[in-house]
């Protein structure tokens, strides 16, 4: 359960990124290229000065990074796409359609039998999520075209769990999600012309380095971690406790209001995720990598000692 539980607090962290993003002017290409950038610059500056350049080897996960770097980019340039051509509400309904693809397709491709835990948690999630998404007050339009960039970009969240799923359990965190972040960079460079005003205001650009540091670096390693221990499955469902988290701080801290239907929306969401949370097992722990220490034991012990 404890494996669950950390999935559902990482889940719901997200939901500041929503509201940093209501202060970026930024197009998404530009907001994508600078939270990637800053993440990768991050990681590696990190391995330089403690001396552990060592970590970034990512062996046989080499063929597979390259893939899951343009993925990663093209899913957070159509999250944001989504929200820009209509509303976070719209966004948020198209994009978390994920798990839903997470479910059909995860016990195709990996070793996980068809959850009966998510089969029975996730239509009372859908529905609360969809009361969650749908009491916009006004603020967007569901645009057909915002609709299919965000279930695009479910679509490829899926596709990139199940693949991280299978090269986690041979490469260390560090090293896969720095090489994540520089082929994703590669990919997006050459297009960024074309995203409008790059260069962030200084405002946008303390923004834009909370984004990077703590929900892209530090979110990642650790989303990485649990992956490990947590079936595709649960993993992409416990997410959708993201939107319940962004409707409570946008209360919180922005002073919106939470309409009635999105407060049923969210005790659905949060009561379907608690009962994943509760219920779902979690995987068996994987042996240690081979010349790695093991990868929720991140540092390294000897790394502690020092």
């Amino acid at each position: 359960m404890r494996w669950n539980l950390g999935v559902a607090a990482l889940a719901s962290s997200w939901g500041f990124i929503w509201i940093i993003a209501d202060h970026l002017s930024l197009g998404a290409l530009s907001i994508v290229f600078w939270r990637i950038g800053l993440s990768a610059l991050a990681l590696g500056l990190g391995v330089v000065v403690s001396g552990r350049t060592d970590l970034l080897r990512i062996g046989k996960a080499w063929p597979w990074t390259l893939a899951i770097g343009p993925g990663l980019a093209l899913l957070w340039y159509c999250t944001f796409e989504a929200m820009k051509l209509s509303s976070v509400a719209v966004a948020v309904l198209a994009t978390y359609t994920s798990p839903i693809f997470l479910t059909l397709l995860a016990p195709l491709f990996l070793p996980e039998r068809l959850s009966r835990v998510v089969l029975v948690a996730l239509p009372i999630a859908v529905t609360g999520l969809a009361l969650i998404a749908l009491e916009s007050n006004g603020s967007g339009h569901a645009r057909p075209l915002a609709i299919a960039i965000g279930v695009s970009g479910a679509f490829v969240l899926a596709i990139l769990v199940i693949i991280q799923k299978h090269i986690v359990r041979t490469a260390n965190p560090i090293g896969l999600e720095f090489w994540i972040d520089v082929f994703a960079l590669v990919v997006l460079v050459p297009v960024l012309p074309f995203s409008g005003r790059v260069l962030p205001t200084a405002g946008e650009f303390g923004f834009l380095a909370i984004v990077a540091l703590i929900f892209t670096a530090l979110s990642g390693l650790i989303w990485l971690v649990l992956l490990r221990h947590v079936t595709a499955q649960a993993m992409g469902f416990l997410s959708y406790l993201e939107p319940v988290s962004a409707s409570l701080l946008a209360w919180l801290l922005l002073g919106q209001s939470i309409g009635l239907a999105v407060a049923i929306g969210g005790v659905l969401v949060l009561a379907a995720g608690s009962i994943v949370v509760l219920v779902e097992p979690a995987e068996s722990a994987v042996g240690e990598v081979a010349g790695l220490p093991q990868l929720d034991e991140w540092p390294p012990t000897s790394a502690r000692a020092e």
